[in-house]
């Protein structure tokens, strides 16, 4: 009997296959079948290969619930335990910025456990685990840099969808919410997308961390056809963060691809120019009007930043210690009794106020000095590195995360959880990039 089952093994396994899926045909409607025979069999490849469930992570993070995304890492990082009891030799592989990561997770526990709305603030500070398990995960997962192209690439086929479907949204038009544009000095605004987000700024901070690493792909990109294609992607995603009329998005962008251009083809400036000047030609007068109230203090959204900027200094003051919670939640909790003119606001609409507010003193050095390093690591691999493609790869990620800062000026980048996790994501492959680049040698990076 051992010797049938071994010499027919891949025959049973195909049998019994095909009759799991033929019962599931039968006890569903033939589209959600389908979803469920996809999934399990994304689960099981997931169970043998856990760094697809990277990729699919990354991929499927705009595109569904959160919370889907959530169930799905669990399996991920299930799968990752599970190859690492089963295989005798696995050792975790050297973070170089984990006293970084370790600094700033402290601190993120501390402030959850001490806040002032303790349930809600535990449920951000899973967030923020599950950021740092998938960096965690990617370093020891991603071992080659087949599989770190994968996971960019990922990126920027998911990027692509959102960026698609929010043009087709402008085509078609999605409610304007009165909060989010000032109609005096905006009259030809009628819609801002946001994609598959639920504000049109989250969205321009998610394309802000995405279309570098396309224009990445698309200068290495090694036939016109891939170029093409690459070109296709990152004019989507262009057209989508324009179409958000997010300011600091715009900023935040101009930022990211003017240091994306210096390090990797001053050309660049030329097409810059050569599509400034075409949008000025053929663009709608509501983006020029949206441009030229950048900064204009009698723009409702921006003259009411500034006192609750000095709202949220005055809680800092208070709270400068352990902050008042992490979240949304206990901001709120706490904001009321330090509100200037009446301005009623969820967060501080600045991400180095917030973390300051919510993790106290050791949370915002934490998080500098978390970003600064992970920004240092990426600017090691361009300067240090051999592989051409990888050092563009590091450089675009150094300017997402710079475009994104300065759009956190002006916003709290962290509201969505989404962003929260892409950020992580990009921060993940720019450390397994450095690694893959400089081998086992970390010495560079000792701090």
């Amino acid at each position: 009997m051992d010797h049938f089952l071994n010499d027919n093994k891949v025959k049973i396994v195909g049998i019994l296959f095909g009759l799991l899926i033929g019962i599931i045909l039968s006890l569903f409607p033939f589209m959600k079948g389908l979803k469920i025979i996809f999934g399990c069999i994304g689960l099981i490849v997931i169970f043998y290969r856990p760094e697809v469930g990277l990729y699919l992570t990354a991929f499927t993070l705009p595109l569904i619930s959160f919370r889907y995304v959530v169930l799905l890492f669990g399996w991920v990082v299930l799968s990752f335990i599970i190859k690492m009891i089963r295989d005798d030799d696995f050792k975790f592989k050297e973070i170089p910025i984990k006293y970084s990561i370790g600094l700033f997770a402290i601190s993120l526990i501390f402030a959850g456990v001490t806040s002032i709305t303790l349930r809600q603030s535990m449920l951000k500070l899973v967030v923020y685990i599950i950021s740092f398990i998938f960096l965690v995960l990617a370093v020891n997962l991603i071992d080659s840099k087949e599989k770190f192209y994968y996971l960019v690439l990922a990126v920027v086929i998911s990027a692509t969808i959102v960026g698609l479907y929010g043009i087709y949204q402008y085509k078609t038009g999605v409610e304007l919410k009165e909060s989010w544009v000032d109609k005096e000095l905006n009259p030809d605004i009628e819609t801002r997308v946001i994609s598959t987000f639920d504000n049109p700024n989250v969205l321009a901070e998610y394309l802000i961390l995405t279309i570098p690493i396309t224009f990445a792909l698309l200068w290495n990109a090694n036939s016109i056809f891939k170029k093409f294609i690459f070109l296709l992607a990152a004019a989507a995603q262009g057209l989508c963060i324009l179409l958000t009329f997010s300011r600091g998005g715009w900023l935040g962008l101009f930022l990211s691809m003017l240091i994306f251009a210096i390090f990797v083809d001053r050309r660049l400036f030329l097409l810059y120019i050569a599509g400034g000047i075409g949008l000025i030609a053929i663009s709608p007068k509501a983006i020029m009007t949206r441009i030229s109230t950048i900064g204009n203090m009698k723009d409702s959204s921006t003259a009411y930043r500034f006192p609750l900027w000095r709202a949220t200094i005055d809680m800092i003051r208070d709270y400068w210690i352990n902050g008042v919670g992490l979240g949304l939640n206990a901001f709120k909790a706490v904001y009321p009794r330090y509100m200037r003119q009446g301005i009623v606001a969820v967060h501080s609409h600045n991400i180095f106020l917030q973390v300051f507010v919510e993790t106290g003193i050791f949370g915002i050095v934490g998080f500098i000095v978390f970003i600064f390093n992970s920004m240092r690591l990426n600017l090691i691999t361009f300067a240090k590195g051999i592989d051409i493609k990888m050092k563009r790869v590091s450089i675009s990620i150094f300017a997402s995360i710079a475009g994104i800062l300065l759009h956190g000026l002006v916003d709290y980048i962290f509201f969505s959880d989404r962003i929260v996790l892409m950020l992580w994501i990009l921060i993940s492959i720019g450390v397994t990039g450095y690694i893959l680049e400089f081998n086992k040698n970390l010495e560079q990076c000792n701090e």
